[in-house]
């Protein structure tokens, strides 16, 4: 599941209209339910979107507006076409930052470059005018757009992460779905018997195995282990539950479970060995079933479980890891402002949201938006666990607030699994990575409450 983080009143909706002098934005309309923000009927609305995600969205506001010219522009080069922008004050309204060439979003809010989108929270939601945006959402994924307690961006998709495996495989073994660590160990040596590299994972991008070590932490200890990891307190990182962690990790391959060579392949490689069954069990996100699809074979039952607990009493026993994504950002300076605003109220609408997950087989931050749908196991099994976690859903910051430190995080995880070194010495080593970030005045440090 994190870059991340109030009441519509008068002085805050006036400063959403107002960004800049009366004679840039013309006072609008009065604010009203069926318009909170207070829309210029005919004002033109330009939005910006990575080219694989689409205009969703549009005709919605185009329907409420109906004399609103939108532009909807999709492009794989959103850097490029936008930095320039930004830097001379003349942005789009509405950009939906995805893809290889998105923009640094920690960047444009350094910059002052995006709108604080707190007053969305308490506009009256699309579809019912008596239910607030922020009861639409489900609980906590939007504190990841927060910086320094001001929401900036609305992340909008999610990934649910925990590890893969066939159910079709599992039936024919009869194998079962394992609750508890020590069940997952057990579970590792009948996979090894049956000829099985019990876990894999890709060795290239070891991100994606220390999202698992890091995901037990916080299931082990609660939200506050990586509250603390996140504001650069001194010694996060020898927390006992990501010490416990990242030894439980080490076990795997202490006991041979890890599959022979997954240091070496990246994430086709690894993904590719689950699809064959030739390993049991893979750490990813739900992203998975997309990359996959061409040369997943008929009824093989990709599905999700979440990491099972190291013991019977950890902190947030539904807790999975979700990671919201896709910053829907809304430009200070844009021409249309309220219109930008009022845009990603309508992102937030049942309505669009389904469709997105029907078009796109992705989940968004709309609570309920994928229920009734036909999903495949592997989408409706990362839904169940993203449901069923509530706010026991697990989130961090620091890899996206300080980049280094999280490919440091990455690197050194896949270095102890390889046996480059103990349990002690990656917590040493990753603390030290962390304490060099905090020392760095040139780094812009963020908090999380």
């Amino acid at each position: 599941m994190l870059k991340r983080r109030t009441v519509l009143q008068g002085a805050l909706a006036s400063a959403l209209l107002a960004g800049c002098s009366d004679d840039e934005k013309p006072a609008g309309p009065a604010r009203t339910k069926d318009n909170p923000f207070g829309v210029v009927a005919d004002r033109p609305l330009e939005v910006v979107v990575s080219e694989e995600f689409g205009g969703f969205g549009a005709p919605q506001y185009r329907a409420k507006h109906a004399q609103a010219a939108v532009t909807v522009t999709p492009t794989k080069q959103l850097r490029d076409l936008l930095q320039s922008r930004f830097a001379a004050g003349s942005p789009p309204d509405v950009v939906l930052n995805t893809g290889a060439k998105a923009l640094t979003v920690s960047r444009l809010v350094a910059d002052g470059h995006l709108t604080d989108l707190g007053p969305l929270l308490n506009a009256p939601s699309w579809e019912n005018k008596d239910a607030p945006v922020k009861d639409v959402v489900l609980p906590g994924l939007l504190d990841s757009g927060r910086y320094d307690g001001t929401l900036r961006s609305l992340n909008y998709l999610v990934d649910v992460y925990g590890l893969w495996y066939s159910a079709r495989l599992f039936q024919q073994r009869d194998w079962d779905v394992p609750r508890t660590w020590p069940e997952l160990l057990a579970l590792g040596a009948e996979m090894k018997a049956a000829g099985l590299g019990p876990f894999t994972y890709a060795g290239v991008h070891p991100y994606y195995v220390f999202e698992a070590v890091m995901t037990l932490a916080v299931k082990t200890g609660g939200h506050d282990v990586a509250k603390r990891i996140d504001n650069l307190e001194d010694g996060a990182w020898k927390d006992p539950s990501v010490t416990r962690a990242i030894t439980a990790f080490g076990e795997l391959a202490r006991r041979g479970l890890i599959a022979t060579g997954s240091a070496e392949l990246d994430h086709t490689g690894s993904q590719t060995r689950l699809i064959q069954s030739k390993a049991g069990l893979l750490p990813c996100g739900n992203w998975l079933e997309n990359e996959m699809k061409p040369v997943i074979p008929d009824g093989f039952g990709l599905t999700m479980f979440g990491l099972p607990p190291l013991d019977g009493s950890p902190a947030l026993p539904r807790g999975v890891h979700v990671t919201p994504t896709a910053p829907l950002l809304v430009p200070a300076k844009g021409p249309n402002e309220p219109g930008g605003v009022e845009y990603l109220r309508a992102m937030l609408s049942k309505e669009v949201a389904g469709q997105v997950t029907r078009q796109t087989n992705r989940l968004t931050v709309v609570r309920g938006a994928a229920d009734g749908q036909e999903l495949g196991t592997a989408l409706r099994s990362a839904r169940d666990l993203l449901t069923a976690a509530g706010d026991q859903a697990i989130g961090w910051y620091f890899a996206d607030w300080y980049p280094e430190l999280g490919k440091a995080a990455g690197q050194l995880t896949g270095q102890f699994l390889a046996g480059a070194f103990r349990a002690d010495e990656w917590t040493a080593r990753i603390q030290a990575a962390a304490d060099r970030v905090k020392q760095d005045e040139k780094v812009t440090k963020y908090h999380r409450d």
